[in-house]
């Protein structure tokens, strides 16, 4: 057989014996088919980098063939392997985005779920599935024990982006637990009526498990331990950030200097008119600047920085209105205070630092790069309340402040 490339991910292994498998997989034959795509889950989101996403999804393409074929061999209705590669594409799809690497839109557009069943998002559709499923459990007990191990591994889906997303989520895998408990009955309390064995001289650890397992296992711990570190310190940023943003307004609050000779003051709600009365963008001209204020639930996606497609041609307009005006340019990411967790975005400032920078390089397109500036607010700058969703969605933004050139 040709050797296999030296760059670039190589060819899937094949799949693992049964005695490999997470425990999970003898739950049943629908579950023990996809255990190897079940196992690569917890993978994709511990990987911090990837150096090839393509071939990766490439590889994932073809395990999720394997399955098919090995759920058929099984004789398993083809409607619950349709439903369950639903289920596993969505479950790899999310592990995937929320990693570095797959969060930058390149693996969403062209995804499992888009690629087997012509969808950019299965987080809401899973869920639709789960209460469908619920209505007759004994009849899909295969899918609903699958979806459970989805679950423990991590799938959110929909709740991602709610209030109380984790809470909600922890109690609907809780109530599915039950519920397969109670289509399994009562377990009797003697795992064997026969369990003594034939006696068996003690057998070193080192006999009975290879060394690659060991290996495995000492690197999974490290990857646990890095992962729950790199959380726990980066759990503190928004706490610093808001301490810092504190003395600064403390700080802010000393007399001012004599003012200086006026400048012209800058005016764009004018230039920006058009856009105004559509609704995609707020202005407001003040003596010293104008500030123009967009809602970021119509830029990004929940939890991401990507700007949307349909939203860069209002950037053009932007653009076209500061080059009228002189002065400095300053982008600022603003978020509401529910706290993000992810490898990519351990916290609001890292989302909101990363959402004015992408913003900052449209801008730099057809602005003179040298008059623009991005940075970080998370939650210290709120215009609305907190504690409702209304209000949440309106911190929720991002304002490009134009400051007054200086006068000459």
């Amino acid at each position: 057989a040709p050797a296999a490339p030296a760059t670039g991910w190589a060819p899937a292994p094949p799949p693992p014996d049964a005695a490999e498998l997470p425990a999970y997989a003898s739950l049943n034959p629908l579950v023990q088919a996809a255990a190897p795509l079940l196992s690569a889950a917890p993978r994709l989101r511990a990987m911090v980098r990837h150096p090839n996403p393509q071939a990766l999804r490439a590889s994932l393409a073809e395990s999720v063939k394997r399955f098919e074929a090995a759920a058929r061999a099984q004789n398993l209705p083809n409607e619950q392997i349709v439903a369950a590669r639903y289920v596993l594409c969505t479950l790899l799809d999310e592990s995937a985005s929320s990693t570095p690497w797959g969060g930058s839109g390149a693996w969403s557009s062209q995804s499992l779920l888009v690629q087997f069943h012509n969808e950019g998002w299965g987080g809401e559709k899973v869920f639709q599935l789960l209460t469908r499923l619920a209505e007759n459990p004994a009849q899909h007990r295969n899918l609903l024990e699958l979806v459970w191990v989805a679950l423990s591994l991590g799938f959110e889906g929909r709740y991602r982006v709610l209030d109380n997303g984790r809470q909600q989520l922890d109690s609907v895998r809780e109530r599915l637990a039950q519920m397969l408990r109670q289509q399994s009955g009562a377990a009797e309390k003697t795992l064997s009526t026969q369990w003594q064995g034939v006696a068996a001289a003690p057998q070193r650890l080192r006999d009975g498990v290879p060394m690659w397992a060991v290996a495995a296992g000492v690197a999974l711990l490290l990857m646990i331990v890095f992962v729950a570190l790199r959380l726990s310190v980066n759990a503190r940023t928004d706490a610093t950030f808001a301490a810092l943003q504190s003395i600064d307004a403390k700080a802010a609050v000393a007399p001012p200097p004599p003012p200086p000779a006026v400048a012209p003051p800058p005016r764009l709600a004018q230039l920006l008119r058009p856009d105004i009365a559509a609704g995609r963008l707020q202005v407001t001209d003040l003596a010293d600047r104008s500030v123009v204020t967009i809602l970021g639930d119509t830029l990004f996606a929940p939890g991401s920085a990507d700007v949307s497609s349909r939203a860069r041609p209002l950037f053009a307009d932007i653009a076209a209105a500061l080059n009228k005006v002189p002065g400095q340019v300053v982008v600022s990411g603003h978020t509401d205070n529910v706290p993000i967790r992810s490898l990519r975005y351990p916290s609001n400032w890292h989302l909101s630092k990363d959402r004015a920078e992408n913003v900052r390089e449209l801008l730099a397109a057809t602005v003179d790069p040298k008059r623009l500036s991005a940075e970080g607010r998370a939650d210290t700058e709120p215009v609305a309340d907190n504690g409702t969703a209304a209000g949440r969605a309106k911190n929720r933004r991002v304002e490009i402040t134009l400051l007054a050139a200086a006068p000459k």
